[in-house]
């Protein structure tokens, strides 16, 4: 009877979904960079309006960083002719001409 009980065990523990409530799977990498093949003279990403998605922020005040398109931006840095002024959770203001445009990540649900 004893010797049954360990390969119980393990016919529980084969069958059984151990990970069933701890796994979610993302919708998205934020931070994953597309291959657009379009680099400008001094390798950075052409990135057009169109292409402006917001794909996750981190927010540390001065520090805070957007993930836009692929790539990396800072609180006023310029994104296809924009100005990046404020990154909250979630959220990137930006600036061009005295017009406002906020990216928000469910924007791209």
């Amino acid at each position: 009877m004893y010797r049954s009980i360990p390969w119980l065990i393990c016919i529980v523990l084969a069958t059984a979904d151990v990970n069933a409530s701890a796994s979610e799977v993302l919708r998205y990498n934020p931070f994953e960079q597309p291959d657009t093949g379009e680099l400008d003279q001094g390798g950075a990403r052409n990135t057009t309006t169109a292409a402006m998605e917001l794909r996750g922020t981190v927010v540390d005040g001065q520090d805070s960083i957007a993930n836009i398109g692929g790539d990396y931006y800072r609180l006023d840095q310029e994104v296809s002719g924009y100005r990046i002024v404020r990154i909250e959770s979630g959220s990137v203001t930006l600036l061009r001409a005295g017009n406002e445009m906020v990216l928000t990540l469910h924007d791209n649900e």
